[in-house]
């Protein structure tokens, strides 16, 4: 597998993960996510500011980097790795949605990038974090606690259960992944720990 091909891989998923679809989004209506509610530019900032519209499509379009970064890119760039690459391709995506390289390097918190990689990599694991999130979630109300419980999720089983992945590729990926997320959250944490952290609430009601 020349070389070549696994730099390029990486280095378009990264590029793909800096394409931030938040401030796009909130540009084309009039806003700056930055600047407003939670000053992140995730789905979730945008729902809250401008309505389930433009939250489900910042979602679906950072999710779709994971799935791109996780199925396509591999296959398209480097077919010869398939059988370890495309973890590192979507942790490349992540990354570059943390620190996209079109934004200055000021990135979101890479829930949705994630969660497409998951898909991407391993479908039946997908759907145990999909309930995991939805039931920290409606328990709690917090979007960063189910974000974090859906990642630990899905690193306990990636160890466990990873299909045709060899299980440290897999358990490591999921492992460092959740690290990612407990890092980007953290201001979310710290406000937990003081009790302030709000629960989740649009301030639009659009469709």
């Amino acid at each position: 597998m020349p070389i070549l091909r696994v730099i390029a891989a990486l280095v378009a998923a990264y590029l793909l993960g800096s394409i931030l679809a938040g401030p796009i989004v909130a540009r084309w209506l009039g806003g700056d996510l930055r600047a407003t509610g939670s000053g992140n530019p995730g789905a979730t900032n945008a729902l809250r500011l401008f309505g389930r519209r433009a939250g489900f499509l910042v979602f679906g379009f950072d999710f779709a980097k994971g799935v791109i970064a996780g199925l396509w890119i591999p296959l398209w760039l480097a077919p010869g790795a398939l059988g370890w690459l495309p973890p590192f391709t979507v942790l490349a995506a992540v990354l570059g949605h943390l620190f996209p390289v079109f934004s200055r390097f000021r990135g979101g918190k890479g829930v949705a990038t994630f969660l497409g990689g998951v898909l991407a990599l391993a479908p039946p694991l997908f759907v145990f974090v999909v309930l995991a999130w939805a039931i920290a979630f409606y328990g709690t109300g917090y979007v960063a606690i189910a974000s974090l419980f859906g990642a630990l999720t899905f690193a306990v089983l990636a160890w466990i259960w990873p299909g045709s992945w060899s299980p440290v590729l897999l358990g490591g990926f999921g492992v460092l992944c959740l690290l990612i997320l407990l890092w980007t959250h953290r201001a979310n944490l710290k406000r937990l720990r003081d009790g302030v952290e709000h629960r989740f609430h649009t301030n639009r009601h659009t469709s």
